[in-house]
């Protein structure tokens, strides 16, 4: 099976969009999304307009929760302003409703279209084949069986970044920013979060079982580059965004 793995988008849908314009990367493959849609980037609303319009003709496209999307139906729920605000929440309120006098809460509920609020709901927290464990912070090496929301969507586990023996999967995630622009390869974990809409960042998506990254510039370059699995390459941020 050969998969498109789609790391952090964080509110970038011009960067999202020349990724999924290009056909033939995507074309007789599944599609991973790894999360964190939402939020610090401009233009969240369009991120999702854009994955609902991908999903809407593919059944093998594969949508996972980032904490940044728990975070907001989460505010939406509790109306928790400052956690989302620390999250970089104040970008998506702005993508939906503009500026805000009053009830920033109520606003974002009246201005989320249905659709959006379903599909942020719907999330998956992991997929997970044979050979590999697709979540947004990867698993607990110490727990390599902990399917949990906790484990798959919410937590940072520093484990998997030391250079130890493989584990029984390889885990794909986003979560961990790059600070170097480039995913993080090795064995046991590849880590394709290089600060798309945080650090001014490319958007990386990974072709397997090739191991190629191809990542989108914020002017939108597009380049490519062949890896190896093997030593580690990169050196990890293991704090997650």
């Amino acid at each position: 099976m050969k998969f498109l793995v789609v790391g952090d988008v964080h509110g970038c849908s011009h960067q999202l969009k020349a990724l999924l314009d290009r056909e033939k990367l995507h074309r007789d493959r599944e599609v991973v999304f790894l999360g964190d849609f939402v939020d610090v980037g401009p233009d969240s609303r369009g991120v999702i307009d854009l994955l609902l319009e991908f999903g809407s003709g593919r059944a093998d496209a594969v949508f996972l929760q980032g904490n940044h999307d728990y975070g907001l139906v989460s505010y939406l729920r509790s109306g928790d302003f400052a956690t989302l605000a620390q999250a970089g929440g104040i970008a998506t309120v702005r993508s939906y409703c503009g500026e805000v006098k009053g009830d920033v809460r109520a606003a974002l509920a009246r201005a989320l279209p249905d659709a959006h609020l379903n599909f942020l709901q719907g999330l998956r927290p992991f997929f997970e084949t044979e050979s590999y464990l697709f979540s947004h912070c990867g698993y607990a090496p110490e727990s390599p069986l902990d399917r949990s929301p906790e484990a798959m969507v919410l937590r940072s586990h520093q484990g998997l970044f030391e250079r130890k023996p493989p584990l029984p999967k390889l885990a794909v995630c986003g979560h961990y920013f790059q600070r170097t622009h480039e995913p993080f390869i090795s064995e046991r974990v590849i880590c394709l979060d290089t600060g798309c809409g945080v650090l001014e960042g490319p958007l990386s998506a990974l072709l397997l079982p090739e191991v190629q990254v191809v990542q989108i510039s914020t002017d939108l370059t597009v380049s490519f580059s062949e890896q190896r699995l093997g030593r580690a390459t990169g050196a990890p941020r293991r704090e997650g965004s």
